[in-house]
């Protein structure tokens, strides 16, 4: 993965659509209109590609593409939509400093009425336990989407984020660390919050903080990356939560951002492995850890913008 100048936001996006449109005598498309209302705890939606139902988790984090575990793929592939379907290579997924070869097609599909061609990816491993796969948020055409937790009384308080999406990062909201910039995405799916190296460089630059061990973690498609614990001096706020401690992905997107040395080592000689540098992506995924404290996520699609009502209060 790595991070690209975000897409213009929606109502660009429509203009030069209608642009291209009107040059072509083709009608443009509608905009996007009503509201999708989703269960927090399992925000799943039913589509049909040709005659395979699919059952897709929708992913705040997850790109404009339909990502499907291998037999979902292979039943599509066996029954597919129309004549011109076939799975070719697409893009690698890079986990960390993991790559998984990818097979892409596209497929029509139709959603809220709207028939659309979509790109569908799969990756040779599971990525989505309990479904099919996973839907990106920025290819469902509602104005709304509406993640709800019924169990939770309301939990008081909410925070607008400004979401940037790009081909190869997904949408993510950036916000200032010290002089720079970090980006945050946020999963449902996800049991717990976790940095890339870079975010927790950056974060250790502007709030201190000591790395210990730590078991590894499980990132996406199952895939175990080494971690470590980042534990700050005082209780951080990372969008809008509190964090006393952080795992960090000590091995991945690093690019050139070091953490600061720590005093506690000074006089020892370190002996780092020479390994190919990686760019940087300092992004921090909010998981479950923190986001089950959250009663509603409010994501307007023509605004870019995700609003979260939740208890923010805790530390851990």
């Amino acid at each position: 993965m790595k991070t690209v100048p975000a897409r213009a936001g929606w109502p660009l996006a429509l203009a030069a659509l209608i642009t291209a449109a009107s040059a072509h005598g083709a009608k443009p498309p509608p905009p996007p209109t009503g509201e999708l209302l989703l269960d927090m705890r399992d925000p799943v939606i039913a589509v049909t590609i040709g005659e395979v139902p699919l059952r897709l988790r929708v992913g705040l984090e997850a790109k404009r593409l339909i990502q499907l575990n291998p037999d979902a793929a292979a039943r599509l592939e066996a029954s597919p939509p129309d004549r011109k379907f076939r799975f070719e290579s697409g893009a690698d997924a890079q986990i960390g400093r993991e790559t998984l070869k990818g097979v892409e097609a596209a497929a029509p599909i139709t959603i809220n009425a709207r028939k659309m061609i979509v790109t569908v990816a799969s990756h040779g491993r599971d990525c989505c336990a309990g479904v099919d796969g996973e839907i990106g948020i920025g290819l469902l055409p509602y104005a709304t989407i509406r993640f709800v937790r019924a169990a939770l009384a309301d939990a008081g308080r909410s925070i607008d984020f400004a979401i940037e999406d790009n081909d190869e990062a997904g949408p993510e909201a950036v916000l200032p660390v010290g002089r720079n910039s970090i980006h945050v995405q946020f999963s449902f799916a996800r049991p717990d919050s976790v940095a890339t190296s870079s975010a927790g460089a950056l974060l250790a630059q502007a709030h201190g903080g000591r790395l210990t061990e730590s078991e590894p973690t499980v990132a996406a498609f199952g895939i175990a990356r080494p971690t470590a614990t980042l534990r700050f001096p005082q209780p951080i706020t990372i969008a809008g939560f509190r964090f006393g401690q952080l795992r960090v992905r000590t091995a991945d997107f690093a690019g050139s951002i070091a953490f600061p040395a720590d005093p506690a080592d000074e006089g020892d000689i370190v002996v780092r492995k020479k390994v190919e540098q990686q760019r940087a992506w300092p992004v921090v995924l909010l998981g479950r850890d923190r986001l089950d404290r959250c009663s509603e996520a409010l994501f307007d699609t023509i605004a870019k913008r995700l609003t979260l009502r939740c208890a923010f209060d805790g530390v851990s």
